[in-house]
């Protein structure tokens, strides 16, 4: 049985580049910190939308048991709306020096 591997000499193995793999290291860590930020918009985002959903649902009921404080119910329901925007705008200025 022939073999049909050729010999080739052996090269010495090039050392890391200390500069190189500290760049390297600095572009994952910026691209893990943008991740997380953006998973943390999205649940946060995700979290806001079933509230909002729960509460526009909850407005809507107590309008049928008491249909006087309809403005009372939206004015709530708005101002969540309001804290949940604010809240979701602010993850996108968490740590950019604003």
């Amino acid at each position: 049985m022939s073999s049909h591997l050729v010999r080739r000499p052996s090269t010495p193995a090039v050392q890391p580049d200390p500069s190189l793999n500290s760049q390297v290291a600095e572009a994952e860590r910026i691209g893990i910190a943008a991740v997380a930020r953006l998973q943390a918009g999205a649940f946060a985002t995700s979290v806001a939308i079933q509230n909002a959903t729960m509460l526009s649902k909850a407005a809507n009921e107590a309008f049928k048991v008491s249909p006087m404080g309809e403005h009372v119910y939206q004015a709530i329901f708005m101002a969540y709306g309001s804290l949940a925007v604010a809240e979701i705008q602010a993850l996108g200025l968490q740590n950019r020096g604003f």
